[in-house]
Parts: C-alpha cells; sequence; structure tokens
C-alpha cells in the first residue's frame, strides 16, 4: 500500500508528500517512536525523507531529547539539534561504501502537539554519489535512533527517471535496516547526424 501511495506521491516536494498519506498508513501503537522513511534514489544521488511521529506513551521522551531547555517551545536552534542527532543515526550506504548525509529541510510541530500522538516531525535529507556506471546497485540504510522506543518503516519511492528501476526491497524485521536493489541503464549519448554537403 505504502508502494502504491509514494508513486503518486513522488510528484510532490517530500516534506508535503508524507502530509498527504492517510493516518491509518503509519498506525502505531502508544507506547511507540514512529520513524517512516521514503528514499528517493536519482542517477547521482538520493533523497530521504523521515516522517516521525512519537506515541502519547513516549512523547515526553521525544520531546525531552529536542526541547532542552524544557520552556515548552522547539526553537531553531534545537530543532537543528535534534536533526543532527538523527543524522548521526542514519548510515547509508551504495555498494557498501558509506555516503554523507546532509540535512536539507525540517518542519517541527509544537510540543503540545506531539503530545496528542498525532503530530509529525518531517526531517529530509539527501546525498550525492556521483555518476553510476550502468548495471545493478544497492542501496543500504541503516536506523539507529532511539532503538528503544521506536518502529521504522523503510519504503523505496517509484523513480520519476526511467533510467533507474527498483527490482528488489529487503528488510530486516524491524524495518530498521532496509535494502534496496535497483538497476541503472543510461540514456544513450546521442549520435551527431553527419553534416550535409552543400
Amino acid at each position: 500500500m505504502v508502494e502504491a501511495l509514494t508513486r503518486a506521491l513522488y510528484r510532490l516536494p517530500l516534506l508535503v508528500a508524507l502530509l498527504a498519506v492517510p493516518a491509518a498508513v503509519f498506525a502505531h501503537r502508544d507506547d511507540q517512536y514512529l520513524q517512516a522513511a521514503l528514499v528517493a534514489i536519482e542517477p547521482s544521488g538520493v533523497r530521504l525523507q523521515i516522517n516521525l511521529t512519537p506515541g502519547i506513551a513516549v512523547a515526553e521522551q521525544v520531546i525531552a531529547q529536542i526541547d532542552r531547555d524544557r520552556d515548552g517551545e522547539i526553537s531553531k536552534q534545537e530543532a537543528t539539534v535534534y536533526a543532527e542527532a538523527l543524522r548521526r543515526d542514519l548510515t547509508l550506504r551504495i555498494d557498501g561504501r558509506k555516503l554523507e548525509l546532509r540535512l536539507t529541510g525540517s518542519q517541527f510541530v509544537p510540543p503540545e502537539e506531539l503530545r496528542t500522538g498525532s503530530g509529525i516531525i518531517q526531517m529530509e535529507f539527501s546525498s550525492t554519489f556521483g555518476a553510476l556506471v550502468a548495471g545493478s546497485h544497492t542501496l543500504t540504510l541503516e536506523n539507529r535512533h532511539l532503538t528503544a522506543i521506536s518502529v521504522y518503516l523503510i519504503n523505496a519511492v517509484q523513480p520519476r527517471l526511467a533510467t533507474i528501476q527498483i527490482t528488489r526491497q529487503k528488510r530486516n524485521d524491524n524495518q530498521s535496516v532496509g535494502e534496496i536493489e535497483f538497476t541503472f541503464h543510461p540514456l544513450p549519448s546521442k549520435i551527431p547526424m553527419p553534416a550535409t554537403p552543400n
């Protein structure tokens, strides 16, 4: 179900896309911190969006990780620090080679909304891996963020370019680790037409 939705949602900006997904897709228990990742693979890099939704019973634990001065608000600096903590807990690899992630966007709701169990924190990261060679590749994502209270989802977005095709997705039991196998077939170079004689 998630795969069908992400195909339709890919045309939207990633930080908007998951807001359009029905809440039932990401239903989780009150004592869990749901971390749902969408992975968009492109010929020169990858975009990663993570939708973070703390259940009611764990919301205070999550808020304590973000609102460090306990003033009831999430400042820009606190949001940046938390985004960096999440980034450090993520490992992304292409064909076994570790990639560097950088934060490209984030959206935090107020703590009172997080306490309802339906408040969503959104993070977007990106990474470049240079020019891909034609053939099969494997992208691996591991999420180690707040493992004691978290459940995870990892899913590939349908590529927007026909040069990339997702062939298989494998995940461990709790989906904290996912492998996305794909093929890359670059478009053939245009052969210049011979000049016509005058």
